[in-house]
């Protein structure tokens, strides 16, 4: 009887803790500009997995080229008070475009990089000055 109820008691547990953490997820809004939280992820995996992929489309400076800006104002403006996770979505399920699947981790990375970089000073600087 004790062995059934701590093995009901150990399923309730993990219910509500993978529910807490679904929400807690789901409901972190991305936001940019020095000072702001940065989502969780491997920021120096994200830079790495940036400068070995993604700079061909994005340019180095997250600027944009063949693909979309990644940083700046046209890019605030779609993704400000977005959730992080459909910023996560999109480059786990449809980055890079010629090889779709990046990696639940370099996903994640990926996100938190982006946010870093646009939340530095430099780089929202250089959008001031023109580039």
């Amino acid at each position: 009887m004790i062995k059934n109820w701590m093995g009901a008691l150990g399923s309730i547990a993990f219910i509500i803790a993978s529910a807490s953490m679904a929400t807690a997820q789901s409901s972190e809004k991305l936001d940019f500009g020095p000072g702001r939280p940065v989502p969780p992820g491997d920021v120096v995996l994200g830079q790495n997995i940036f400068n070995a992929v993604c700079w061909a489309c994005h340019d180095r400076d997250l600027g944009g080229y063949k693909g979309p800006p990644l940083t700046g104002s046209s890019f605030y403006e779609i993704w400000q008070g977005r959730s992080v996770d459909a910023l996560y979505d999109l480059i786990h399920n449809t980055m890079p475009k010629d090889d779709p699947g990046l990696s639940e981790r370099g996903a994640h990375a990926l996100v938190a990089y982006i946010v870093t970089y646009s939340n530095n000073p430099k780089s929202l600087a250089r959008e001031q000055a023109g580039k």
